[in-house]
């Protein structure tokens, strides 16, 4: 019998469970840790993706006056229904592991004081439950079927043509493959970015309340962030997520740069302003613990300070204007309690205020720039975009 309250880090995912959990478990989708299948994301993305270009083919071959074949050279059809797809399914799995594992470090390394404890179980608690309202998730299906079906509108109106419909009198009039792909895959598309948003949101709800919460930090900590350094791991629960919807930026850029010329100077903005968004968003959570973090080196600036001048004024007085001339100085404990204690001071300066490491940082920016590669490579050749890379780097 599982005894473990809600509250309990064992028991916390903001991954499992919900209404679209239930319906994929219908499918034989979901495995017995409540969680997608292996074969799930692809499954899905390929049904996603072959429904319009079914209807498209059909249409295509019965109506003369449509033509559907733009559906299969469409970057940005590729991008969403089956790269974006497959991996903000595929992602859950290690989403899960994951956050529970960082939820669980808090507890195991005792990171919160006894007084505390409640307001953790309870925070867990709320955030569990909402991550998988069937409400929310409701609201969400809601919002991604209205922008879908708002959005397949105005891009017909604007191409004039295109694989999702046409203007006639004046009205747009959407395809067989665009009624289709905008009630259902693109919905799909927008739900799934949607839902992955809120989990999102509840995890930065979750890291605010913990901060908020008596910490028991240490400053000496080998971590350089008091203890806290283990929530650098946090950001690869959203790489994945990242790296799909940086496949469909990309493409939508590219598109557009087939119809549209821009300036170097204009794409290179656009590039570097999609990473910089992309990588400040992911971080942006982990900023609430830099005021207690800051407090904390403060405080201990100033008490080891003083334990410094005290030990070295000490020292000070017995070997340098003592009278014992350095005799026994070499191998004596004061030697080494100095070096330890200068050590200590020197730690406790190098503490970060934020617990963000380069590796953290590089890793976001992999996961958003790699498929911006692809945009890249309109200004630059790729291999001499690998040459420069590399001459960077070694």
């Amino acid at each position: 019998m599982d005894t473990d309250p809600i509250g309990s880090p064992d028991r916390f995912s903001l991954v499992a469970g919900g209404p679209f959990h239930a319906f994929l478990r219908r499918l034989g989708l979901i495995g017995e840790d409540q969680l997608p299948l292996r074969k799930a994301g692809i499954s899905i993305a390929i049904v996603a993706w072959l429904l319009p270009a079914l209807l498209a083919v059909v249409q295509s071959l019965f109506d003369d006056t449509y033509s559907g074949w733009g559906y299969f050279t469409d970057l940005t059809v590729y991008a969403r229904f089956l790269i974006a797809i497959a991996v903000m399914v595929a992602t859950e799995r290690h989403a899960d592991a994951r956050l529970g594992m960082l939820a669980r470090q808090f507890r195991n390394a005792k990171l919160i004081e006894d007084e505390g404890l409640a307001g953790f179980g309870r925070a867990l608690e709320d955030a569990d439950r909402r991550s998988s309202s069937g409400i929310a998730e409701a609201v969400l299906a809601a919002a991604a079927l209205a922008w879908s079906g708002f959005t397949a509108r105005f891009v017909v109106e604007l191409a004039g043509s295109s694989w999702e419909g046409r203007v006639a009198a004046g009205d747009v009039v959407l395809s067989w493959a665009g009624v289709m792909a905008s009630y259902v895959s693109s919905s799909l598309f927008l739900f799934l970015v949607l839902r992955w948003t809120w989990r999102f949101l509840l995890w930065c709800q979750l890291l605010f309340r913990i901060s908020r919460l008596p910490l028991r930090l240490t400053p000496l900590h080998p971590d350089r962030s008091a203890g806290l350094g283990f929530l650098t791991i946090y950001p690869t629960v959203f790489s994945g997520v990242l790296f799909a919807l940086s496949c469909v930026v990309a493409s939508s850029f590219l598109k557009d740069l087939s119809l549209v010329e821009h300036s170097s100077r204009a794409i290179w903005f656009a590039v570097g302003g999609w990473l910089a968004i992309s990588v400040g968003l992911v971080l942006g959570p982990l900023f609430v613990f830099s005021r207690q973090l800051y407090l904390e080196r403060e405080r201990a600036l100033l008490e080891y300070g003083r334990l410094g001048s005290h030990h070295h004024l000490a020292f000070q007085g017995k070997w340098i204007e003592g009278d014992l001339g350095g005799e026994g100085l070499l191998g004596d404990p004061d030697i080494s309690s100095a070096a330890d204690l200068n050590a200590s001071i020197e730690t406790v300066e190098r503490m970060r205020i934020v617990p963000v490491d380069r590796a953290t940082v590089l890793g976001l920016l992999t996961s958003a720039g790699a498929p911006m590669l692809a945009v890249v490579a309109t200004e630059i050749p790729l291999l001499e975009l690998f040459k420069w890379i590399a001459g960077a780097i070694f």
